[in-house]
């Protein structure tokens, strides 16, 4: 009789799901091989796709225009967090100068 706390409850005998399988049955073949057409037409349509937007005009000005767009911004946002740091150290050195004069 089985234990239903058994761990290995409901595998065949041996306490491995793979227990039982022949050791010489055929390996499945890869992903790959099964499906070599299916990769095939997907890769062709993917390079179509990408040649497309790349010799597209309106596809490079939008791609142009949104990374300039993005550079801004970010020169924008490290100099402001340049900012913050050099007013942090004025504060950090105001604070030092307030208790060097207390002690």
């Amino acid at each position: 009789m089985t234990n239903k706390t058994d761990p290995y409850y409901g595998y065949p005998q041996g306490g491995s799901p793979y227990a039982g399988q022949h050791p010489t049955a055929a390996a499945p073949q890869p992903y790959q091989q099964q499906n070599q057409r299916t990769h095939f037409i997907s890769g062709l349509i993917a390079g179509a796709a990408v040649a497309y937007l790349v010799n597209n005009k309106k596809v490079q000005q939008g791609v142009a225009s949104t990374g300039t767009k993005v550079w801004s911004t970010v020169r924008g946002e490290v100099e402001e967090l340049k900012e913050r740091l050099e007013d942090t150290q004025a504060e950090l050195e105001y604070y030092r100068n307030l208790h060097k004069d207390q002690q």
